[in-house]
Parts: C-alpha cells; sequence; structure tokens
C-alpha cells in the first residue's frame, strides 16, 4: 500500500512536472509570438511610413515631369515659329536676291530723282527753243549739247551762238528751285584719235580734249553767274558712246557731246560741308 502511494505521488509529481514544462514552454511560444508580431507590427508601420514617402516622390517627380512635358511642348511651339519666320525670311532673301540679279543684269546708267515741277517745264522749254543745239533728259535731269555745235573742230573755246544759248541756260540754273542743285559738267568725245598735231598739243588724247570741252562750258556757266562751287567736271573721253561709232575709228556725231547734269547738292562729294550757292 505504500509502495502503491509512492508510485502515485512519483507519478503526479511527474506529471506536474510535465505540466509545468507544457506550460513553460506555451508561455515561452507565446512571447515568442507576441514579440515576433511586435516586430513584424513595426516593420509594417515602417513600410507604409516608406510607401508614403514613396508616393510623395512619385508625386513630385509627376509634378516634375509635367512641368518639363509642358516646357517641351512651350520650346516645341517656339521652335516651329522660328522655323515659320525663317521660313518666311527664307523666302524673302531668295526674292530680294532674284530683284539683285535682276537688276544686276540690266545696264547700269545714272538715274536722278526728278526734278521740281517748275524746273522741268523751263529745261523743256529751253530744249524746244533750242533744238539744233541742246536736248533735255527729263528721266535724267539732263541737258545735252552737241560738241560740233558747241566747238570748233578739235578746240575747247565755247562758239558765240553756244555761249548765248549757255547764259539761257544758266539763268534758268539760277533760279530759286535750281539753286537746291548742284551743277556737273560732263565731256564725252568719239573714237576718231586727234590727228592735227596744232590739236595735239593742247589735247594728247581724246581724254584730254572731253575733260578741257567740259573745262570750257563750266567756264561760260560761271562768268553767266552759277557759282563755281555748284559746277564740277569730268572728261569721259570716247569710252561711254551713246550710238556706235562707225568701223575704223571713223567715229559718230552722235557721241561728240557734253552733258550737263542737275543733280542734288552734294552727290558724290565726301565733304559734309554744304554746298555754296549765289545769294
Amino acid at each position: 500500500m505504500k509502495n502503491m502511494t509512492l508510485k502515485t505521488l512519483r507519478t503526479a509529481a511527474v506529471s506536474i512536472v510535465v505540466a509545468g514544462l507544457l506550460l513553460a514552454s506555451a508561455g515561452c511560444e507565446e512571447q515568442r509570438l507576441r514579440t515576433a508580431n511586435r516586430t513584424l507590427g513595426e516593420r509594417l508601420d515602417r513600410a507604409m511610413a516608406d510607401n508614403q514617402q514613396l508616393q510623395v516622390e512619385k508625386d513630385q517627380l509627376a509634378k516634375q515631369v509635367a512641368q518639363s512635358n509642358a516646357k517641351l511642348a512651350q520650346r516645341d511651339k517656339k521652335i516651329a515659329g522660328l522655323e515659320a519666320s525663317n521660313a518666311k525670311l527664307t523666302t524673302g532673301l531668295k526674292k530680294l536676291q532674284s530683284m539683285y540679279d535682276e537688276l544686276a543684269a540690266k545696264p547700269r546708267t545714272i538715274v536722278i530723282n526728278p526734278l521740281p515741277a517748275e524746273l522741268n517745264k523751263a529745261l523743256r522749254k529751253f530744249a524746244a527753243d533750242n533744238p539744233a543745239l541742246a536736248s533735255y533728259d527729263e528721266k535724267r535731269g539732263m541737258v545735252k549739247f552737241k560738241s560740233d555745235l558747241t566747238f570748233p573742230p578739235g578746240s575747247d573755246i565755247v562758239n558765240a551762238q553756244a555761249s548765248a544759248t549757255l547764259a539761257k541756260l544758266a539763268k534758268i540754273l539760277n533760279s530759286a528751285q535750281a539753286k537746291k542743285f548742284a551743277v556737273y559738267v560732263a565731256g564725252h568725245t568719239d573714237d576718231i584719235p586727234i590727228g592735227r598735231p596744232a590739236t595735239r598739243r593742247r589735247h594728247p588724247t581724246n581724254w584730254y580734249l572731253s575733260a578741257h570741252r567740259a573745262v570750257g562750258v563750266q567756264r561760260v556757266l560761271e562768268k553767266a553767274g552759277i557759282a563755281p562751287a555748284r559746277i564740277a567736271v569730268m572728261g569721259f573721253g570716247e569710252y561711254h558712246p551713246v550710238a556706235a561709232n562707225k568701223p575704223g575709228k571713223k567715229g559718230n556725231q552722235a557721241n561728240r557731246r557734253v552733258e550737263i547734269w542737275i543733280v542734288p547738292a552734294g552727290a558724290f562729294l565726301t565733304t559734309d560741308q554744304p554746298v555754296a550757292q549765289t545769294k
């Protein structure tokens, strides 16, 4: 009986120990699970915080992309506008180049702005009153004298009839409207070489003769009252004919001439000083 009680007590003790061990084991597992759960919760919180931060960064990046796309669209629009302007400029440049090429292909002549109406009228009348000696080119503002009727052959001395006619022209050129203009005298010859020794001594070439004849006309105009500062003289010799010379240097009467150009004061001058005028 006593042995049976000890055995029973031993069994009970073992059961208590096992139960204790089981309880202890269960408590440790619960603690481990709680710790693991807490760790997982903390990780979840960090993950959610990281996700929120990533979402903020994503929104910022999306905003930056939208701004960049807007800038790109604005740049593309500006580029399109510049390309359109460039196309217009290119078209305009081609048109100007075409106009320039067309003008460059044409013979170059001096074209002066039309003279005042009253002065034009007076010069037209002057030419109509002296048709054998002079003509008037209204487009160029130029009076032309025929050298054969203005000078003796091979001479630069203006004859009496031409001097009287030039004096009438000087009166017109001293009118109120004409005084605003300068007077350029240009001498021209044909291509016949200077032959007489006496003439060659005074005028070695046609170039000399053309310049000397321009000076001869200048002297008459100055004597008739035109201020010297308004007058310029030029000699072109045989190199600017208005008609074909005959073969074999036989000349052409049309090319023997003196031209009187009425041009704006100061034209072709490098000085800034005003051209002196008679009072």
